[in-house]
């Protein structure tokens, strides 16, 4: 069973999350209240679909937030922060909340422990039928699932049908290895505490070790009338992969000397599977992550930045970019009379002219390390200086910016003179704000702010086929380019004249 945490009214509050789901908003009929202007009356619904945690969007009037990123429907998993309004609701994964490593220790009484090595299976007193018998099947059952949820619920089955017993759980360290977390719980009497011992968990972590106790006894302090109920056989096994311990499964029971050695050498040779998967199943979902982070962001990188922002965010587990406040150089694109090409050219061959048009304008802007920001029909805006910083953005925009107006006189030797056309472009550097907006499904990087403005209105003003700069991007060239003053405009929308440069070329 999975819960929601947050801090409500000063007081942090637990909310269990089970098969009914979990109702979130204003009004007093929701599960959890949240008492906040800002938050609607039915705000948001938490539903339990399978293994998965799923969060809607009662078509609130401010949305939700999912690691900072608005959505609509979204899968929770372990460590994710939903924020509705001005509360944080911190989702946990399954069994975390159930089960509490105690420190009050159980007392071994007789106990056998083996040694588990990282770099090979361990030495195992079982038979060879023993092994064909119970691990070709498991093995093979093992490897072929990649989802971590499906996989985990998988070993902890396999595990009870190899070895009897009362309880079983299986913990994973999180990646910051600060914390174990109960993932799979499994139990016959609901009811009852799930308390483990923190010895047991110590000893086993930090040495490394199978150990199974004949004997263990929590001590209960005053509750010395369950105690003669709570004498438990406890088997604790690490989960070692390539890179040290990732976990550990434990099985427990009521009563004297409940497993054997076989016991432990079973479980000991499926732990040592299971954390083979477990990692194999991580690396997969990375790759996954990794891979759709990579086309989401070509859309408006060049391939070797997004490959790289990619990389950067797999490797956090989390997404980078929050809005920031930056100084950028801002290009705006535009075809001039595209409206009469509509009425000249068949549709067709409009959307393929357009489209070769566009195409080669984005490689260009690739090219000097600009990202498209967008396409506003046959117009284009990008931004150089975000997300990656170069000291030199405006440089690039120009450098850019010519480089548009040579691949556009390429592409006008390619094609027919009826299809001809020209372009404007204007460049402004400043101060926005700049950051992804979107959903885990569908992400853009944008800049917004005045200096977007006047870019803008300084392509509107531009000659066919010329560069408009402002006089802060003029300033930042140095003498690499030979410009020319076109003195103040008044831009729309605006109510102070902005000064202009037209860009003649390098010098």
């Amino acid at each position: 069973m999975a819960r929601l945490t947050a801090t409500i009214d000063g007081q942090q509050r637990i909310f269990a999350i089970e098969e009914g789901g979990l109702r979130i908003g204003r009004s007093r009929e929701n599960d959890i209240v949240l008492n906040d202007p800002i938050v609607s009356r039915h705000h948001a619904f938490i539903e339990v679909r399978g293994r998965d945690v799923i969060v809607h969007d009662l078509n609130s009037r401010n949305g939700i937030f999912v690691n900072r990123l608005r959505v609509k429907e979204a899968p929770l998993s372990d460590g994710d922060i939903l924020m509705i309004g001005p509360f944080e609701l911190v989702f946990e994964e399954r069994a975390a909340q159930s089960v509490i490593i105690s420190d009050e220790p159980y007392v071994p009484v007789r106990e056998q422990v083996q040694p588990t090595p990282s770099d090979r299976l361990p030495d195992l007193k079982l038979d060879a039928q023993d092994i064909l018998q119970n691990f070709y099947a498991v093995s093979a059952r093992l490897n072929t699932i990649l989802d971590q949820r499906e996989l985990l619920e998988t070993i902890m089955d396999e595990v009870l049908r190899l070895v009897k017993a009362e309880r079983g759980f299986l913990l994973l360290a999180r990646r910051d290895g600060q914390e174990l977390v109960p993932m799979v719980v499994r139990t016959q009497r609901p009811n009852d505490d799930l308390t483990i011992s923190s010895t047991i968990v110590r000893r086993v972590l930090r040495e490394g070790i199978a150990l199974m106790t004949a004997d263990a006894r929590m001590d209960f302090g005053a509750q010395q009338s369950i105690i003669s109920h709570n004498i438990r056989s406890v088997l604790c096994v690490p989960l070692i992969g390539r890179e040290g311990i990732i976990g550990l499964i434990h099985l427990d029971s009521t009563g004297l000397e409940r497993f054997s050695l076989r016991d432990r050498e079973l479980l000991t040779a499926l732990a040592y599977q299971a954390a083979l998967g477990i990692e194999r199943a991580r690396l997969a979902e990375s790759v996954r992550n990794e891979e759709r982070l990579r086309q989401q962001f070509s859309r408006f990188l060049s391939p070797d930045v997004a490959k790289t922002i990619a990389q950067q965010i797999a490797e956090r587990g989390d997404l980078p970019l929050d809005a920031v406040e930056q100084e950028v150089t801002v290009l705006f694109s535009d075809v001039q009379g595209f409206t009469s090409m509509t009425e000249r050219l068949p549709p067709l061959e409009l959307q393929a002219l357009l489209n070769e048009y566009l195409s080669v304008m984005t490689d260009v802007i690739f090219e000097h390390g600009g990202t498209l920001d967008k396409f506003i029909g046959d117009g284009i805006m990008a931004v150089f200086g975000a997300p990656i910083f170069y000291p030199d953005h405006p440089r690039r925009a120009v450098r850019a910016a010519l480089g548009m107006l040579a691949a556009r006189q390429r592409l006008m030797e390619k094609i027919e003179p009826h299809k001809h056309f020209n372009i404007r472009i204007g460049i402004n550097t400043g101060r926005v704000i700049a950051g992804l907006v979107g959903t885990r499904q569908r992400l853009e990087y944008t800049v917004n702010g005045d200096t977007v403005n006047t870019a803008s209105r300084l392509e509107g003003k531009a000659e066919p086929n010329s560069i408009y700069i402002s006089e802060i991007t003029a300033r930042a060239l140095g003498d690499e380019f030979e410009t020319q003053d076109v003195g103040e405009l008044q831009l729309k929308g605006k109510q102070q004249t902005v000064r202009a440069y037209k860009v003649l070329g390098r010098r």
